[in-house]
């Protein structure tokens, strides 16, 4: 996955898979990490759950 944030305008965007169409990539966005993206656009990561999952139980 790659990460572009347009600081001019507030855009962001990603790219996955096969980013050739997007070549140049449009003017104003620069390439971020993930984590700087993550802060701009206000993503929350949270690591998964660890251990065994909760029992399921009959409603």
């Amino acid at each position: 996955m790659r990460y572009f944030l347009n600081p001019a305008t507030g855009g962001w965007m990603t790219l996955s898979g096969d980013s050739s169409v997007f070549d140049p990539v449009p003017a104003g966005y620069r390439e971020v990490s993930e984590a700087e993206y993550n802060e701009a656009v206000g993503t929350i990561v949270l690591a998964p759950p660890s251990g065994q999952p909760a029992p399921e139980t009959d409603g």
